[in-house]
């Protein structure tokens, strides 16, 4: 009889860590969607570019394979990418193609015959903003990211930069700009994921400060809008919604849980305002007034409903002396950034179901 409470005991909490794999959601069905989005050069976006293939790429990481490789074999979405990165020249784009690379294991050194790391700290300027004159505040954030995904210490005057122009209310503008009013809820979602991820501590006065900004934007649906209020309208948008999500996330928070529903314990939370955007295709539209499918939402959604935040991952990439001239560009694995947390979860309750079977085979 002990052995068999035993093995009953062991089976509930094999069920137990299972069940408390985190969920994917809709994430497989909307990968699915971007998929066919890929255009026959094997970039994404209309027509084909750089960014949009790189935003691509790390959506899907996020959902657990390696866009990188798709495509037919000499137009595959690496192919693009290798193909047009010499045109790049804004610090945005070198950002996001090194956020999909490192969000794959692939070093940006070396993975396209171009150092990307060198030449993204190569534009950080004397004020501390990474970028030229078509970067923006976004584009300052996603650089900070993509050095961040490759394990490089960030500037201080690149963190300073951000923490300087943060209105008085808590939020950030696109364009830099501190005038009362200016901010938006995507560009400050944006730096308090960069803040973080260069070091910044989540209750640091000014990410809370983010956060209560955050608190005050959140409709009655549980989404945010792109601000409030707005000549534009205030309705909540699926990219609105899944960037602050991310900030929520980088910030400790859940964007799921009780705090961040809107009515307490049985309102819609932001996970919840974001999952009812999915169409049935798979994709997601900005907003219900706009049914559409739309790509930039379904890339930017698809992280957050992995309830994953920037950088997907971080690889160490060496300095510019250890990487040769020559290296060849790395060979692409299979899969891109898998799941572990739940793929352990499965591995352990699979593991203590056969011990505990071989352990009553042995007393029977």
């Amino acid at each position: 009889m002990t052995q068999r409470r035993l093995f009953t005991a062991l089976i509930a909490l094999a069920i137990t860590l299972t069940l408390a794999a985190p969920a994917w959601a809709d994430g497989p069905s909307a990968v699915a969607w971007l998929k066919t989005q890929q255009n026959a050069d094997g970039g994404f976006g209309s027509p084909s570019t750089i960014g949009a293939t790189a935003d691509a790429v790390l959506a899907v990481a996020a959902g657990g394979e390696n866009a990188l490789a798709w495509g037919a074999p000499g137009a595959t979405a690496l192919d693009f990418i290798k193909t047009h990165i010499d045109a790049v020249t804004k610090a945005g784009e070198f950002a996001k193609v090194v956020l999909a690379l490192t969000a794959n294991g692939q070093n940006p050194r070396s993975a396209l015959g171009d150092d990307l790391i060198a030449r993204l700290e190569s534009m950080l300027g004397a004020d501390g903003r990474i970028g030229g004159d078509g970067d923006f505040v976004n584009e300052h954030c996603m650089a900070v990211l993509a050095l961040s995904s490759a394990n490089r210490a960030i500037p201080a005057r690149a963190v300073n930069y951000l923490l300087a122009i943060q209105l008085a209310g808590g939020a950030w503008a696109w364009n830099a700009d501190t005038t009362p009013g200016s901010g938006d809820n995507n560009t400050t979602a944006l730096a308090v994921v960069a803040l973080i991820a260069a070091g910044v501590p989540a209750d640091h006065a000014q990410i809370q400060k983010a956060i209560a900004h955050f608190k005050g934007q959140q409709n009655q649906d549980g989404g945010f809008p792109y601000i409030k209020p707005s000549p534009w309208g205030d309705d909540s948008d699926s990219n609105s919604t899944a960037v602050v999500s991310w900030a929520l996330l980088a910030a400790g928070e859940d964007p799921a849980g009780v705090d961040w529903k809107i009515f307490a314990q049985d309102g819609a939370s932001a996970y919840d305002r974001l999952r009812a955007f999915q169409n049935d295709s798979g994709a997601f539209r900005w907003q219900d007034a706009a049914p559409g499918d739309n790509f930039m939402s379904t890339v930017q959604a698809l992280i957050a409903l992995e309830m994953k935040t920037l950088p997907l991952a971080r690889i160490d990439v060496g300095d510019p002396a250890t990487i040769p001239a020559n290296t060849a560009p790395e060979t692409l694995p299979q899969t891109g950034g898998a799941p572990w947390p739940a793929a352990l979860l499965l591995i352990a309750a699979g593991a203590t179901l056969i011990a505990a079977g071989r352990k009553l085979r042995r007393c029977a």
